[in-house]
Formats: structure tokens, C-alpha cells, sequence
């Protein structure tokens, strides 16, 4: 009982794990759709303001030496704080996922069939223990596609003076001056 509660505890906050073995050959579809607290989740993973959908069409084809080609559409609804006013900023992802699944054990990995990977075009990921996890996937896509500075249309950043003589004074204008204020002191 132990063992399944700490197995529980180290699953990601959306996912969606699939046999390998069950994928049968002319691939599978797999829809999926994030619940509200894998969504709050994934709000405080990724430091959003909210999360109010994320869904996903993936399909998944096995491919030539046990590789799994994941294809998709992931639409999510996001709301980031504004990097210039702290205003929340919505926005809506729609991103299209190309991935493919290799085995991180290779059985035949001795063998001229094993997959290289300057044959792989694109993205990859390995599984192991004969398992995918496609919500790890498709948080993965969401993180990495979020934009890393949002702003509101209207938000400008504006010169913030402190006064007439800070634009305009030198960097070592005070210490100029402390420099001639001694010449002057020893001189009179």
C-alpha cells in the first residue's frame, strides 16, 4: 500500500499514462482534457494566474523499431501577469505536437536495427518500462510554448525621471566633484 501511495505522489499534475503494448497497430486516439485541480496544478507549475482549459488530440502510431510517433493539436486558455503593469494578460494556445517515443532500453541495441538519432527528424522522448505518459507530453509543450514575457497591448514602459540633473548628470559626476572639493580645501 505504501509502495502505490509514493508511486502516486510522483505522477506530474496532468497525466495520462499509456501502454505501449495496447497501442494496437494502426495507432490509437487518444482525447484528453485536464481536470480542475491537474489545471491548478499546472497554474502553479508553470507560474500562471490561471489555467482555464487545456485539452488535447493526440494520436499515437507505432512506428518501425518500437518507436512511438505522437501527433496532435493541444488548445489551452492561459492567463500570465503583464511583465510592465502586473495586469492579467489571456491568451489562447493552439500548438501542434510531432514527437516520437523511443525505448530508453533497447533490446536490440547491438543490432544494426537499433533507431540512431541523426535518423529522427524533430522531437523525441524515450519511455521506458513500456509506458508513455502523453499529459507529461502535452504539459511539457504548454511550458515551453508559453510566452516568457507577457504584455498587455497598451503597456509601455515609460522614462521614469528622478529629476532634472539625474538624465543629464555623468556617472562620475560626484566623484568629480569630491575630487575637486579636496583640491580646493588643500589650496586655501
Amino acid at each position: 500500500m505504501k509502495e502505490k501511495k509514493a508511486m502516486i505522489e510522483q505522477l506530474p499534475e496532468f497525466s495520462r499514462i499509456i501502454s505501449v503494448s495496447r497501442i494496437p497497430p494502426k495507432g490509437a486516439e487518444e482525447h484528453l482534457e485536464a481536470k480542475p485541480a491537474e489545471r491548478a496544478g499546472l497554474t502553479k507549475r508553470f507560474s500562471l494566474l490561471d489555467l482555464p482549459s487545456l485539452k488535447a488530440e493526440i494520436s499515437l502510431i507505432p512506428g518501425s523499431r518500437q518507436t512511438i510517433n505522437a501527433k496532435g493539436k493541444i488548445e489551452a486558455d492561459i492567463v500570465q501577469q503583464c511583465v510592465v503593469t502586473l495586469d492579467p494578460v489571456e491568451s489562447h494556445l493552439s500548438l501542434d505536437v510531432d514527437v516520437v517515443f523511443l525505448p530508453s532500453e533497447d533490446p536490440d541495441k547491438d543490432s544494426a536495427k537499433s533507431t540512431s538519432l541523426e535518423e529522427l527528424e524533430g522531437e523525441f522522448e524515450y519511455f521506458s518500462s513500456g509506458k508513455i505518459d502523453i499529459g507529461e507530453l502535452v504539459a511539457q509543450q504548454l511550458g515551453v510554448n508559453l510566452d516568457p514575457y507577457p504584455r498587455k497591448p497598451d503597456a509601455a514602459l515609460t522614462k521614469t525621471e528622478f529629476g532634472a540633473k539625474a538624465e543629464t548628470a555623468h556617472p562620475f559626476a560626484k566623484l568629480s566633484a569630491a575630487v575637486k572639493g579636496k583640491k580646493n580645501k588643500g589650496k586655501a
